[in-house]
């Protein structure tokens, strides 16, 4: 028998088991390569443990630093303000279009990138089955459907990138998943937030997009939970949109590194998200474009 995982949801609790070592993802195993969300999930470092995260996540470091969120910002914004024309997809999806592009799909084929990426994302990320939890390991989506379209998409986003090495791919079909998934919700959530006619009790409606943004991203947070596996070995879920809510929270959310301030939506210690810099920018272009 399975016992019930233990809730965590003070802030400095759960800063304290993100930043322990000890607290750890239950790794998915990897199959040999084969262009399927099953490969992926298995050649990802967001499910890996030890050595393989960390060069796994080096890999992804690399990559992201090649990147200029300036310019992502301003790619966003050209499109999600109609300045070409109509939205070239659900705005929310937006991110994923320009990331897909600046990552190494050819212009024209952007639209079969969003088809492809919004495939995946479903099966590559934990679904409600594994306790709404945004990281571990979790089961992703289970119906055969699901996954059929999933490993359709990995082998089509594959193809558009030239089918790189295996590596490469997991890296790059890893970040557009992400940004199909939290960096979307984020999109949602801050124009939900600026459009709603009344405030949060206690909360003033933000200026500024990047206040906007800090304050959906503490108080709607798209990644409401994550998961570990405690050194006794019990499962351990960190509830992240109550620990944001602690009164005992930081109170100036800022834009620092991740786990430096108010809100842990960003994740911290040894496996904080390492692209907020990109995903802001990327929401933050959306939303400035929606919005102007």
């Amino acid at each position: 028998m399975t016992s019930d995982p233990s809730v965590v949801s003070r802030h400095a609790e759960v800063r304290a088991v993100l930043a322990d070592p000890r607290f750890t993802v239950d790794p998915v195993p990897r199959p040999p390569f084969a262009p399927t969300v099953a490969w992926l999930r298995g050649a990802v470092g967001r499910f890996a443990e030890g050595p393989a995260h960390a060069g796994r996540r080096a890999a992804g470091e690399a990559v992201l630093a090649g990147l200029d969120p300036a310019e992502l910002r301003a790619e966003a914004y050209r499109l999600a303000s109609r300045e070409s024309g109509p939205l070239p997809c659900p705005v929310e999806l937006i991110p994923v279009l320009v990331l897909a592009v600046a990552l190494g799909v050819p212009a024209g084929d952007w639209p079969r990138a969003v088809e492809a990426v919004a495939a995946i994302a479903p099966a590559y990320l934990p679904g409600p089955g594994s306790g709404g939890a945004g990281d571990g390991a979790g089961d992703g989506a289970g119906d055969a459907a699901t996954r059929e379209a999933a490993d359709a998409g990995v082998a089509l986003l594959s193809r558009l990138l030239g089918d790189p090495p295996p590596e490469r791919l997991a890296v790059l079909a890893g970040l557009l998943a992400q940004a199909c998934g939290a960096t979307a919700g984020l999109v949602r959530g801050a124009l939900a937030a600026a459009g709603a006619a009344h405030p949060a009790p206690g909360r003033s409606p933000a200026g500024t997009v990047e206040e906007l943004l800090v304050a959906t991203l503490r108080d709607d947070p798209p990644v409401r939970a994550l998961r570990r596996r405690a050194p006794g070995g019990q499962s351990v879920v960190l509830d992240i949109a109550a620990a944001n809510r602690d009164p005992e929270a930081p109170g100036d959310p800022g834009l620092g590194p991740p786990g430096e301030h108010g809100h842990l939506t960003f994740g911290a210690g040894p496996r904080a998200c390492p692209a907020p810099r990109v995903a802001l920018a990327l929401a933050a272009g959306t939303v400035e474009g929606v919005l102007r």
